[in-house]
């Protein structure tokens, strides 16, 4: 059993029937070009073997090379049936207001964990299909980005915070997917302004030292899940400016500003980078020496 794999990952793949994007397209392009950074030798040759024929969601050619090029593939793919069938695929909904049990949250494998999990066997397989391994190593990019996105965690109740309305620095409107959510706030808006307040993707993705890499790659995807998990719980949904319930909805527009924005900037710079060096600990642990 791949190392990565904690016991209650398992339980969740034993629920399998048979053998909103996090971070968007910005975050996902980062994780992906962090990841290929420190990717040894013989796995970043596999992976250009594998993205070599690279398909698009409509199954043309992509001329795609590179993780952070396909990194938000698999929300491409959202609008065409296979998306719309794995939609459950992008997060872990673990409940703050009751039990984590994998058994409700990820029913029949239908969470990015035990998908991460199914995806790497698959991808290590050598005598799987080159499309199904290409495939495999597309979800798991992406994959591994949704679950650094901690409301891709974690649930009041309230979808992830998919039903909680936001005004971000007093902006609501959030083209052409209607209103600004507080889902949607992680997923985009904090990233595109640190992107900003950054100089640029280069800036935010630098100074990643061997000692930081070092003790990123501890731990078991259950242990990044819950990492996430714990974020939620304690900034996303501790630092709004109204009271937050696992009995009632957030009715009001919450409005979001400066104040949560600058404690939860730092965190998201670090879920990004962590993603990054996690990915390549899974990719070089599958494909590499």
């Amino acid at each position: 059993m791949h190392r990565l794999f904690a016991p209650c990952l398992l339980l969740a793949l034993a629920l399998a029937p048979g053998g909103a994007s996090a971070f968007g397209e910005e975050g996902h392009r980062m994780v992906g070009e962090i990841a290929t950074r420190f990717l040894d030798a013989t796995a970043a040759k596999e992976v250009e073997t594998l993205l070599a024929n690279d398909r698009l969601a409509d199954g043309e050619p992509s001329g795609r090379r590179s993780l952070a090029a396909i990194a938000s593939w698999a929300d491409e793919i959202k609008d065409f049936a296979e998306g719309k069938r794995h939609s459950g695929w992008h997060y872990d909904d673990i409940s703050l207001c009751g039990e984590a049990d994998p058994a409700r949250y990820c029913r029949y494998g239908n969470c990015a964990s035990a998908q991460i999990a199914r995806h790497v066997e698959i991808l290590g397989n050598r005598r799987a299909t080159r499309r199904a391994r290409n495939e495999a190593l597309k979800w798991v990019v992406h994959l591994v980005g949704d679950i650094h996105q901690p409301l891709h965690a974690a649930t009041r109740r309230d979808r992830g915070g998919n039903n909680v309305e936001v005004a971000f620095f007093g902006e609501r409107d959030n083209p052409p997917y209607g209103t600004i959510r507080l889902h949607t706030v992680w997923d985009f808006h904090m990233v595109r302004r640190l992107i900003r307040e950054k100089g640029g993707e280069e800036a935010l993705m630098s100074g990643i030292g061997a000692g930081e890499r070092a003790a990123w790659e501890q731990g078991t995807l259950a242990d990044w899940v819950a990492e996430s998990h714990a974020i939620a719980r304690d900034l996303a949904y501790a630092s709004l400016p109204v009271a937050v319930s696992c009995t009632a909805r957030v009715h009001e527009v919450v409005a979001i500003g400066e104040a949560y924005y600058a404690k939860a900037a730092p965190v998201i710079e670090s879920r990004l980078k962590k993603a990054g060096v996690r990915l390549a600990r899974i990719l070089n642990e599958t494909l590499g020496r």
